[in-house]
């Protein structure tokens, strides 16, 4: 095994909307963290690596520091932010240069210096010259110097990162090629259980989870190390209907977790076994199977059914009624809260995520189209028959093979199907959507 060596912390805090998520996108040269004027975007921590100087380090987004939280969601979030301010071997505290020092920014200064680690304050939106001298009233916080940046235009974020490094312990790490990193987003309608399963996994409250629906909005990684193999969790946002969508920020989240479902090797997607499967669910598979990525159905919430046999049964049955289509689609039953079967997931996530990479030889391929050719009269209009000259793999992840023919117009979907089914037969790719494209003539030489 390759040695291993966390590399240094860094958290972002401050009150909301102050800049923190647009500093951390500005650090770590990704748009990692959404963005809205609207306050409490960010709510569970949102870590990306970043490098400066030849120093790397790992980088934490928390949410906004409040002095009241009234429900549970913001208490949770006040619970992260705390979480990674322990964790984090220096911290920068971002505050408004356009505002007033408020109440909070001096009860956080106040927290901050009884942590006893260093502090770098950044003072953001300060976008021109005119408005850097705002950067001495910050003086009056008590924790060093004022640091006068724009974290969306840039300015001032390099001198903040001088500053940063020279408080980070050196970094270094052996390289041996280590084991692939397999990324699993997990996915599924709002409420469904996708961030009690992170929480039940590692056995500790790393995202946010409450009752209320849409409490996830960002789609959030998770490293993960089980049984000598390296995870990559995506928690995400809630899939709901359009019509359920009404804010900015709910489009964002979504189209995170559209973007997640394409970046994993292996997508799980939860489904709520007392709700049932919904057309929602339907919707959210078909998300997954455009995309091209390996899929498992995981039912959620198995500890509170009671006829347990006769439900499976019954799940079985529903899924062959509503989703015929998917039938090699593998799926399990799971309970995040007494744990059941959690770890068995990754067995699957592990023989799915292979069966992705998987590549058919071409002149194997071939061999066996002769024998689906002898096997099912091909279908015929108008006295013409369809005919398969070539057929070659083109990828994986997603899996496509394409089929050289003399014409598209020939080949009904019911063909196509068969087609799809005796390769699935012969090959296996248990639990990846498999394409098939049409191509008219013979492929060039």
């Amino acid at each position: 095994m390759p040695k291993k060596t966390a590399p240094p912390l860094v958290a972002i805090c401050g009150r909301p909307n102050v800049g923190k998520s647009t500093l951390f996108n500005r650090i770590t040269g990704k748009a990692r963290a959404i963005v809205h004027d609207e306050e409490g975007i960010t709510r569970d921590r949102t870590f990306g690596m970043a490098a400066w100087k030849d120093r790397a380090f790992r980088i934490v987004d928390t949410g906004g520091i409040i002095e009241n939280p009234l429900d549970s969601v913001s208490h949770q979030m006040q619970a992260q932010v705390q979480a990674a301010l322990n964790e984090a071997v220096a911290v920068i505290f971002v505050v408004d240069g356009q505002a007033e020092i408020t109440r909070t920014d001096r009860e956080v200064a106040e927290q901050l210096h009884k942590l006893g680690k260093p502090i770098i304050l950044a003072v953001n939106k300060l976008d021109n010259e005119n408005m850097e001298a705002n950067r001495f009233d910050f003086f009056e916080l008590g924790i060093g110097e004022p640091f006068a940046i724009s974290s969306g235009h840039g300015t001032g974020v390099s001198e903040m990162l001088d500053a940063l490094v020279e408080h980070l312990p050196p970094y270094e790490v052996e390289v041996e090629e280590g084991p692939k990193v397999t990324r699993v987003a997990i996915v599924g309608k709002p409420n469904v259980g996708k961030s009690s399963f992170i929480n039940a996994i590692l056995n500790e409250e790393r995202a946010i989870v409450d009752s209320v629906p849409g409490t996830t909005r960002d789609a959030i990684d998770v490293p993960f190390h089980w049984n000598d193999k390296d995870y990559l969790l995506i928690d995400t946002a809630g899939l709901r209907r359009k019509a359920g969508i009404k804010k900015f920020v709910e489009h964002f989240s979504v189209a995170r977790s559209l973007r997640a479902i394409r970046r994993s090797d292996v997508c799980l997607i939860l489904i709520d076994v007392i709700e049932g499967f919904t057309e929602q669910d339907k919707r959210v598979i078909g998300y997954a199977m455009e995309s091209g990525t390996a899929i498992i159905l995981v039912w959620t919430k198995w500890d509170l059914v009671e006829d347990k046999e006769k439900k499976f049964k019954a799940l079985a049955d529903e899924l062959d009624l509503k989703m015929p289509q998917i039938k090699h689609v593998p799926y399990l039953t799971i309970s995040n809260v007494t744990r059941q079967r959690l770890f068995n997931v990754f067995e699957y996530i592990d023989k799915i995520a292979a069966e992705s990479e998987k590549r058919i030889d071409t002149s194997e391929l071939n061999k066996f189209f002769e024998e689906i050719r002898t096997k099912h009269v091909p279908p015929s209009l108008k006295g013409k028959s369809a005919k398969i000259k070539y057929v070659t793999q083109a990828s994986v992840k997603p899996t496509v093979f394409v089929l050289f023919v003399n014409q598209k117009a020939l080949f009904h979907f019911s063909y196509l199907r068969f087609i799809e089914n005796q390769l699935r037969e012969r090959y296996g790719f248990e639990g990846v959507p498999i394409k098939l494209e049409l191509r008219e003539g013979a492929p060039r030489s």
